[in-house]
């Protein structure tokens, strides 16, 4: 019998779904190993089989002809195994499965009851072979045979047929032989047992070959998002640099002027970009975003410090197209207006949200006394509302100014 997986990789237990089995919500069990999620689904299947015999007892309770020589009895073993039913159910919701002392306590309270019932089923009522702690039995076999996991534990279908053997002494071998008569009628039990457990293995397999593929596909998938960032660094590495040193190799630009030394900074500026960026993680669009902007504003004279942290994959293209471009912008105000050569870029991803950061030393204004620009407008503020983002400048006379770029919006 395996055990019960009681905690999650996170090595406590899944807190969101204690006292439930979680097949409520798809994509909780999505998320799970397929191990738990087959776990799961077939607890249900158990803890449903159980009400399918609960119902009907507490139901007979209720009948007016006389189906007990104790009543009281009845109903007192019958509250037993309600309290043992939600007590299991609470206990397999919490822990995503059965536990070996969960069976075995399961085994004992059916024996328990088969005794129990028998001895106060009357036997002109024709309920000592059909009474509901025979549907128990059935119940226990199915679970005995869902955790187990070697034929030979089949074994411990044993002990609930000797007491039944005992229980039913006096009503076996009325109508065949008394051994016979035990097998037809523990026919379903044992049957029960091994149905269940090779349901339990047939989607066990099939949920880790999913698992496998659905791995493989994943794999894949970042494999080419890799190539395509690749190939996009080589393109924009032989239209910067490689075009820049060739010109300069054919003699088709003089390596001393102004022009050609703000352009080789540039070009240097995205490599260091590039260089930052594959030291900070995967190749995000964002990042390549970012790098582009930083050579721009290389090459308008600004040197920048740019570092990048935990950027997200998964970004949305017009969102990453948006933070690299108002951030672009923001580059190109602090060479406009802050009197600075240099600047300090940094984007981060914490908790789902992206924060990208302009900070220079400049000059600075007061907030409530200067207009803001078309740029920053329409190309920071404008942009970033169009994608659900957000815009917060932080800035002071003298002070310098620092643009500070959400996606997607706190508020």
């Amino acid at each position: 019998m395996q055990p019960s997986p009681a905690h999650d990789t996170a090595g406590h237990a899944t807190a969101g779904w204690r006292g439930s089995l979680g097949w409520r919500d798809p994509l909780f069990l999505a998320a799970r190993p397929s191990g738990e999620r087959v776990r799961r689904f077939v607890a249900m299947l158990l803890t449903l089989q159980r009400l399918s015999y609960l119902v009907p007892a507490c139901a007979s309770l209720f009948a007016d002809e006389t189906l007990f020589a104790d009543r009281g009895r009845n109903a007192a073993l019958l509250a037993l195994a309600l309290v043992w039913n939600v007590t299991l159910f609470h206990w397999v919701a919490r822990r995503g499965w059965f536990a070996p002392r969960a069976v075995v306590i399961d085994v004992l309270a059916t024996c328990v009851f088969m005794v129990g019932v028998a001895g106060v089923c009357l036997p002109e009522s024709g309920t000592c072979v059909r009474n509901w702690s025979s549907h128990a039995l059935l119940a226990t076999g199915a679970l005995i045979g869902a955790v187990s996991e070697r034929p030979i534990q089949f074994a411990a279908l044993l002990p609930p047929v000797a007491v039944y053997a005992v229980a039913h002494a006096g009503d076996l071998g009325q109508r065949l032989p008394a051994a016979l008569e035990l097998l037809v009628r523990v026919n379903g039990y044992v049957w029960f047992a091994v149905i269940v457990f090779f349901i339990r293995r047939y989607l066990a397999a099939q949920a880790t070959r999913l698992d496998g593929l659905a791995e493989q596909r994943l794999v894949a998938e970042a494999e080419r998002v890799a190539e395509r960032a690749r190939l996009a660094h080589y393109r924009q590495l032989h239209d910067t640099v490689l075009a820049t040193l060739t010109a300069i190799a054919r003699g088709g630009l003089d390596h001393h002027t102004e022009e050609v030394r703000r352009r080789c900074a540039a070009d240097a500026a995205y490599v260091r970009a590039l260089i930052r960026q594959d030291a900070a993680g995967p190749v995000t669009g964002l990042g390549n975003g970012l790098a582009r902007a930083v050579a721009r504003a290389a090459g308008l004279g600004l040197c920048v410090r740019y570092a990048a942290e935990a950027l997200p994959e998964d970004l949305p293209d017009d969102v990453a197209a948006a933070l690299a471009e108002a951030g672009a912008e923001a580059l190109n105000n602090v060479v406009r207006h802050s009197g600075e050569r240099e600047a300090w870029l940094t984007a981060v991803a914490v908790d789902g949200t992206v924060t990208v950061r302009v900070v220079d030393r400049g000059r600075g204004f007061e907030p409530g006394e200067v207009e803001p620009g078309y740029g920053l407008r329409s190309s920071v503020i404008g942009r970033m509302r169009e994608v659900g983002g957000s815009v917060e400048i932080i800035t002071a006379p003298g002070e310098g100014v620092c643009v500070e770029l959400r996606w997607p919006d706190p508020a």
